[in-house]
């Protein structure tokens, strides 16, 4: 008769008669069934699943035969499931699927058929398998108090099957069949098969180690032969060209001048390099060492140049503008004059693309008359790239800090860390941890590179960063920089840039003269306003230099010798403007305003734009807006709801949807900063009257209408400017900000200073 008992699915393994078992317990249904049987001490059954990727019990296909069992302990996980420990009992015959049952797992079992298997045979059988098991444990090389702990008693061939059935390393499926046996002499014959085959396993494994031991002997009798054969070369005088190699590394070591702590290092390789043939499998790799070693430039240094008057000819040469940057490497310059083995800080220069981040390093180092090096950071995330990789592994290398050392040549070279915003980390390590020890003057005295593993002394290089962004470098990190902002340049920069140093370059690369090739002023001022947008100077470089391309095209051909282009003939060279006046795209509507944002790449202009329509009241926001805009927005609504009446605006005017919608919507964005031109916006769609086309704002507000400060003030107001804005609404606090600004961009400007919303509605929307 057929019995219902609570049922545990189990995956992936099997409980076996006798057996102890700690097993993991997570789904509702299987801990309802082992609570039962906690509380009730019910019967419980064991039963394997078939199909362990199935996640419902019921749907899942479960094995003839399972295992009553009895839970000695249950631990409760912080997940909510269980860790049970289990004992089997016996075998049970399974009748019927799995289901539910009063929200837990049963199933239909019977006890299993009786063999009548003959007890003489099965005895015997018994200790044949036996003496078989402990054959295998004792060619394993196991001792023989271990054996007697492992080795079953066969006066219980019954349990002995189910024990074997355990303990050997076999398929799941046919530990399963094994267990599915109701004779037991069917089950040790099958398990007897296993041991044998495990038996025959070890004794081909014992094989070939014997003749790998063997290869190894003839190994070692080889270099025996080889050492007695040099030994009998350098009898007869026969040593031409031996160690010739090894001659010259240690003539390399003696003149490199490295530390004695590395110099016995890197002689106790040359001698191992002396003992080693050249077929050995170590060595490449220690010649490989000894190379890099030899190479790192250990007292090879320049002389500095600390004239400050030729390094501001430098600096001036190679950049334009950037005075408050060129003043801090002055002073840089000027301590190092006064103090040379003085320890300054690590200067990182952060701003947008293509101001001249990277050829300032370069600019410092000419200045310095130093080797200069370029570390590219984008993109890595293996710590190993900047400690080295261990020489146990194949195709080692020296870290990126010690191949720069290399390049320059010298161990005071500027050495500029690129893009260090753009650092990551992994399971591999994470890279910015390994730059600590690199940019802390107290520790980079004796850096370990993973490779060489002897210490290197980095204090005599000036390391120089570069960032786009501070955000995403980590604050240990940015705790050991001293930050240089460099923003965006001005239209008038741009000019002088591209007349002083882009054209005379562009035209040099592309074959042309002065007398082949002339570029108005008018041109390209034209080009920066009509085809490209851009903090810094790398689009502006691409267009002039099509426009060299075209010109050195019709010179080939013979149309033309001298080309002269002016304004007006632009769109021959480079096709339509792709830009146009940002404020020329506003519409004389309530509801549009134009706000000042920050970006990675430098200032920008922000169109929001609201609307209101019918619908059961509240508030939409689009446009890819973060937490943070969002929440700006709410306040934005909240303060006017709760001033409504100040501005003639009837309280059943808010049962309409209000929507807030920020142009370029694949683009996201968030920050404080634009809660001021929100709210403007929300009350000139209210009262109906329009925003000022030719103002532009910035701020942080709060429900009591205050106007907090924000940050890139400089790049906001470069924003403003280049889009034709005549009037920037600033918070009271960011006054100050405004020193940073060139004067002949606060001359085109009108710029109004506020402290509270009504002050930025009052200059902001026009008349009724």
């Amino acid at each position: 008769m057929d019995l219902t008992v609570a049922a545990l699915p189990l995956r992936g393994m099997i409980l076996l008669p006798g057996a102890l078992r700690a097993v993991p317990i997570g789904r509702p249904t299987s801990l309802a069934a082992v609570e039962h049987h906690l509380n009730t001490q019910a019967e419980l059954v064991a039963v394997a699943q078939l199909d362990a990727d199935i996640d419902d019990p019921t749907q899942a296909g479960l094995a003839e035969v399972g295992v009553s069992c009895r839970i000695s302990r249950a631990t409760r996980l912080p997940d909510g499931g269980l860790q049970v420990l289990m004992e089997g009992i016996q075998r049970v015959t399974v009748r019927g699927p799995i289901r539910l049952q009063d929200d837990m797992t049963v199933v239909d079992v019977q006890p299993m058929a009786e063999a009548s298997d003959d007890p003489v045979e099965v005895r015997a059988t018994a200790d044949e398998v036996t003496g078989l098991y402990e054959q295998l444990l004792t060619e394993s090389g196991m001792g023989e108090q271990d054996r007697k702990l492992l080795v079953p008693d066969p006066s219980d061939p019954d349990r002995l099957a189910d024990q074997l059935n355990g303990q050997l390393d076999m398929p799941w499926e046919e530990r399963l069949a094994l267990m599915a046996e109701v004779s037991p002499k069917a089950r040790l014959l099958g398990v007897a098969d296993h041991v044998a085959r495990a038996l025959a396993r070890h004794r081909v494994h014992a094989e070939i180690g014997a003749k790998v031991q063997a290869a190894m002997d003839k190994s070692q009798r080889e270099y025996q032969l080889r050492e007695q054969l040099k030994a009998i070369r350098q009898e007869l005088g026969d040593t031409a060209g031996l160690d010739a190699e090894a001659d010259a590394f240690q003539e390399r070591i003696d003149a490199s001048g490295m530390p004695d702590e590395v110099r016995q290092e890197a002689e106790r390789e040359v001698e191992r390099l002396r003992r080693m043939h050249v077929d050995g499998a170590e060595y490449s790799m220690v010649r490989t060492w000894l190379e890099a070693i030899c190479d790192l430039p250990w007292t090879e240094a320049t002389l500095d140049t600390t004239s400050l008057g030729r390094a501001q000819n430098v600096l001036d040469e190679d950049h334009h503008g950037l005075e408050s940057v060129k003043e801090r490497i002055l002073e840089y310059l000027a301590v190092r004059k006064l103090k040379p083995d003085s320890q300054g800080p690590i200067l990182c220069f952060v701003g947008p693309p293509g101001v001249g981040k990277t050829s300032l390093g370069r600019s410092i180092a000419r200045a310095l008359g130093r080797n200069f090096g370029r570390i590219a950071l984008g993109g890595v995330k293996d710590e190993t790239e900047i400690r080295g990789h261990r020489r146990t592994y194949i195709g080692a290398l020296p870290g990126r800090i010690t191949r720069a050392l290399i390049r320059a040549g010298t161990c005071n070279p500027v050495l500029v860390l690129d893009e260090l915003d753009k650092v990551g980390s992994d399971v591999r390590g994470d890279p910015a941890s390994a730059l600590l020890e690199v940019l802390d003057p107290s520790q980079n005295s004796a850096f370990v590179d993973h490779y060489l593993d002897v210490p290197v002394d980095l204090t005599q290089v000036l390391f120089i960063g570069t960032a786009n962004i501070i955000d995403s470098i980590p604050h240990p990190l940015l705790d050991r920089l001293e930050i240089i902002h460099i923003p965006g340049y001005t239209e008038e920069d741009k000019v002088a840039i591209a007349r002083n140093f882009l054209l005379p370059r562009i035209a040099e690369d592309h074959g042309l003269t002065g007398k082949e090739v002339a570029v108005t002023t008018t041109a390209v001022q034209r080009v920066i306003q009509d085809y490209t947008r851009e903090a810094g100077v790398r689009e502006l470089n691409r267009q002039l230099s099509k426009l060299h391309r075209k010109v050195a095209r019709k010179l080939v051909e013979g149309h033309d010798k001298r080309v002269r282009i002016t304004d007006k003939g632009l769109p021959r060279y480079l096709g339509p403007p792709r830009y146009f006046s940002e404020l020329a795209e506003r519409v004389d509507q309530p509801g549009v305003v134009t706000g000042l944002a920050w970006t990675a790449t430098g200032g920008d202009i922000l169109f929001i734009e609201a609307t209101r329509m019918q619908g059961k009241g509240g508030l939409k926001l689009t446009g890819s807006l973060g937490e943070v805009m969002k929440e700006s927005a709410e306040a934005a609504m909240s303060w006017l709801r709760s001033h409504a009446l100040q501005y003639g605006i009837p309280s059943e005017s808010f049962d309409a949807l209000f929507h807030l919608h920020v142009p370029a919507g694949a683009i996201p964005k968030d920050g404080p900063s634009a809660g001021v031109t929100m709210v403007t916006a929300l009350a000139s769609i209210s009262t109906g009257r329009a925003v000022r086309a030719n103002v532009a704002m910035t701020g942080e507000i709060t429900l009591r209408g205050k106007v907090l400060p924000v940050g890139g003030i400089k790049e906001k107001v470069l924003a403003a400017r280049r889009a034709g804005v005549e009037h920037v609404i600033l918070p009271h606090h960011n006054k100050n900000d405004l020193v940073d600004v060139p004067e002949v961009l606060r001359q085109d400007l009108t710029f109004h200073y506020v402290e509270t919303v009504p002050e930025v509605l009052k200059i902001a929307l026009a008349p009724a």
